[in-house]
């Protein structure tokens, strides 16, 4: 092993002085008692060629070949230099040795008013805020990111299944992209090469795209990481959620930096904590060293560290040149860290006020309003980049991506290797081929595959053959024992068989048996799943059998919510009915954000009747024919349908991720758009005739720090009724439960199941609003329990039932996963009926 790592070294340091015309300079960046600084910053003064130190504090960079300035800093300590002039092609060892940052008092005029001269600081870069949150009119760079994950602690199992994934160093991946961006939020990412440790077919999940944190914004919402929009420590209302404190003044290449340390008012506020140094007289951003904890609201993790480093670019503009996330997770008996650092080099930046370009960096120009408004109104006729240079692709990663060998990433790579990370390369690749073999693979199965008790209650039993790709699965107990007044106990065994492909399903096949011990039938199914094209999201469905099936098809109330509330209240809400079916169905993205899916089915349908009465409570059960006000008798005879539906899907503007072997779905600005017709064909000895169109929309709004809307609203109308029966009504989903359903399609909490449903027209409407931690956080003792408030509001209208509306209030993430709601319910001004709803709430 060490004469491998030995000549991975040798040949990543050489690569770099092969490239003909070019410098390379390596070495230590330490503090002047020796210690390792590692991530420190160092770049060619005057340009963005630039990379930071390893987690060992070693660095190499690379530049043209002539006279250069090399600039090396790290937050807490004084910037230093060094000047080199090196022949072409050759390579020099420079070490830095920093000192601690000395803070200078400077003569400072404070009014009355001010508790300390950083609040006047802070007021004059408020100021220049929005000047440079708008002063870039588009750039083009390229952006290197190393993300890194270790694991340091694990447990052996989780919800029944075991825990395969080892300890050390879970993620390694390197990415270089071309970033481009057009003001205010065009932005586009090419992924040119991609190097994941111990697979070579993967893809890196780096995103330069997602790394663009910009505190001159008031505030911004990072994916995932919380459910609240940020508050920059120089918004226009930094006042009321930060203090500062003037840690001192920096004298730097000789401008007057301001080290501001930020303190946030309420340590529950999704606020920063750290120091933020600012530029005397240009009050520009120089630096940012902040943090972010569990108590402002992040999620999944402890803590965030965030490191930010500018340098001034063309016109005088300053760019970040490094940014660094360094994080420490802890959940479930899982503990780890890890860090994600990118460097951004070769800037190329279209400004977007007119102004002289400065041949002296440290020179900032002021720019006149009548001057920057002319610029506006008539700008250059050579532009950087134009609507035209941006698509709906976030992301591109390019064929080949992921093919680029050792030679190329010794020879591009700005931050060195640590020799734990090349270890962590040679050893994760050299097993990356034993672990595709079979007796590796046959080897891990053999433990997964080993049956726990855990297995009947949480996530079922799944059969691996992860050599040839293939997955049995068998549902867990509860999925399996049932209970319904129809049937009396069920046993409803439905399978999964899968074949994948590295990148998603193959094809699926689910087998079902269902045999109730009441009513003394046998049910059997088979439907199957086939992936056509992965990129367009073609995928073939079909399936026959006989099997009993719930009046609405949307299955408003789940199989062990009724098993309960059948056995335990005598209620039995669920309306069952037996079909023989067979049908084909169809999907695929006709361009990007169109999703059309289609079905054609052939059933034959047959009411059912209650066959069991055992209930804890002895009660008699209701008819299994529902009870309706647009239909005297719900029942009906054996009949035969032919159904045809379409449901377009149209998501305006939709964002994606396009890789060689996928596209990735992501967001839209804009709400969803549904469009849906279903046709009972009256042919092939059919027994139905009717048309029903529908239309709706859904649409999630962040409502700056005050939370999260969802709106939902479908509207529909039966064109013609010439024949129809129950099941082609219109059914709402209802709940009559204490068990709150899951938020989907159009959720009603109160409302009957089936009194309801309608063939005529319809309106329906749904609101709900997570106040997230905006309610009690700001509570004393309460915001510690990080709960989070929601209200909602429900409304449905026909031409029977008039108008209905819910109302509803809860409190969700409590003990991190639960939720509980009030509702109460008013039907045509009149008060229909209030309930508790617990549920899900995370």
């Amino acid at each position: 092993m060490h004469w491998k790592l030995s000549i991975s070294l040798f040949t990543f340091w050489l690569c770099p002085m092969l490239l003909q015309g070019q410098n390379t300079i390596s070495g230590m960046i330490q503090s002047e008692s020796g210690e390792a600084l590692p991530f420190a910053t160092v770049y060619v003064e005057g340009s963005t060629n630039g990379t930071t130190s390893n987690a060992d504090g070693r660095y190499q960079l690379t530049f043209d070949a002539g006279p250069a300035t090399i600039v090396a800093q790290y937050i807490g300590y004084a910037r230093q230099t060094q000047t080199i002039d090196l022949p072409p092609g050759e390579h020099a060892t420079i070490n830095f040795e920093l000192a601690p940052e000395t803070l200078v008092l400077k003569e400072v005029v404070i009014s009355a008013s001010e508790k300390d001269p950083a609040r006047q600081v802070i007021r004059n870069a408020i100021r220049k805020r929005k000047y440079y949150a708008d002063e870039v009119s588009a750039y083009t760079c390229e952006v290197y990111i190393k993300g890194l994950q270790r694991l340091d602690k694990k447990p052996n199992s989780l919800l029944g299944m075991t825990v395969t994934i080892d300890t050390g160093i879970v993620y390694l991946s390197e990415s270089i992209s071309k970033l481009k961006y057009l003001h205010p939020d065009k932005v586009n990412e090419t992924m040119i090469s991609s190097k994941v440790s111990g697979n070579n077919n993967a893809f890196s999940y780096n995103q330069a795209s997602e790394m663009r944190i910009n505190l001159y914004e008031n505030s911004f919402f990072i994916e995932g990481l919380s459910e609240r929009s940020f508050i920059s420590p120089i918004a226009n209302n930094a006042f009321l959620y930060y203090d500062y404190q003037m840690a001192g003044t920096i004298v730097e290449n000789g401008l007057f930096i301001n080290k501001i340390k930020i303190i946030p008012k309420r340590k529950t506020d999704p606020v920063f904590s750290g120091y933020l140094y600012i530029i005397e007289d240009s009050w520009r951003i120089h630096s940012v060293d902040v943090k972010l904890t569990k108590d402002n609201g992040i999620e999944f993790l402890d803590s965030l560290s965030f490191n930010q480093v500018f340098a001034p670019v063309d016109y005088d503009i300053w760019m970040p040149i490094s940014q660094r996330f360094t994080f420490k997770f802890r959940a479930f008996g899982f503990k780890g860290s890890g860090h994600f650092t990118a460097i951004y080099r070769n800037y190329q930046v279209e400004p977007n006020y007119w102004q002289p370009r400065a041949k002296d960096p440290k020179t900032v120009t002021e720019i006149p309003k009548k001057v920057a408004k002319k610029s506006q109104k008539e700008p250059a006729k050579e532009t950087l980049l134009s609507k035209e240079d941006f698509s709906n692709a976030v992301v591109t990663v390019v064929d080949g991506a992921n093919e680029k060998d050792s030679i190329y990433w010794a020879s591009v790579r700005p931050i060195p290797l640590t020799e734990i990370e090349v270890r962590d390369y040679q050893i994760k690749d050299s097993i990356g081929v034993i672990r595709k073999s079979k007796p590796y693979k046959d080897s891990i199965d053999q433990v997964r595959n080993k049956f726990k008790p855990g297995n009947l209650f949480f996530n079922g039993y799944t059969h691996f053959n992860s050599y040839n790709r293939r997955y049995f699965s068998f549902p867990t107990l509860v999925e399996g024992l049932q209970y319904n007044s129809v049937e009396g106990l069920v046993t409803n065994l439905e399978f999964s068989f899968q074949k994948r492909t590295e990148q998603s399903f193959d094809y699926t096949i689910k087998p079902g048996l269902r045999y109730g011990f009441s009513n003394k039938k046998l049910q059997a199914k088979v439907e199957v799943t086939k992936m056509i094209n992965l990129k367009k999201r073609l995928i073939l469905t079909g399936g026959l059998g006989r099997y009993v099936f719930q009046v609405n098809e949307q299955e408003p109330i789940t199989p062990f919510s009724n098993s309960f509330f059948t056995l335990v209240r005598g209620e039995n809400y669920m309306r069952l009915f037996q079909k023989y079916f067979t049908y084909f169905g169809y999907q695929k993205e006709l361009m990007n954000g169109v999703l059309l899916n289609g079905k054609l089915s052939y059933e034959q349908r047959e009411t059912l009747e209650n066959t069991a009465s055992y209930n804890l409570f002895d009660k008699t059960f209701h008819p299994n024919t529902p009870v309706n006000q647009e239909l005297a008798a719900t029942d009906f005879p054996k009949h035969q349908t032919l159904t045809a539906s379409f449901r377009l899907r149209i998501r305006f503007a939709q964002q994606y991720i396009e890789r060689p072997d996928r596209k990735i779905i992501l967001s839209s600005e804009y709400p969803d758009v549904y469009v849906s017709y279903k046709k009972g064909i009256n042919l092939l000895g059919g027994d139905t005739n009717y048309d029903l169109v529908k239309v709706g929309s859904e649409y999630s709004l962040r409502v700056g720090q005050v939370g999260t809307s969802k709106i939902s609203a479908q509207t529909g109308l039966f064109l013609n009724t010439r024949r129809m029966y129950f099941p082609d009504f219109h059914h709402f989903n209802g709940n009559l439960t204490y068990i709150r359903q899951a938020e989907g399609e159009n959720q009603f909490q109160l409302l009957d199941y089936y009194p309801y449903s309608t063939q005529d027209r319809f309106l329906q409407a749904h609101y709900e609003h997570h106040f997230n931690e905006f309610i009690f956080n700001k509570i004393p003792g309460v915001r510690r329990l990080n709960l989070q408030a929601v209200g909602s509001v429900n409304y449905l209208t026909t031409p029977v039932l008039g108008h209905y509306f819910e109302f509803g209030a809860g409190i969700e993430h409590i003990l991190k996963f639960f939720r509980v709601d009030f509702y109460t319910s008013v039907t045509n001004g009149q008060h229909s009926r209030a309930g508790i709803r617990f549920g899900a709430g995370f």
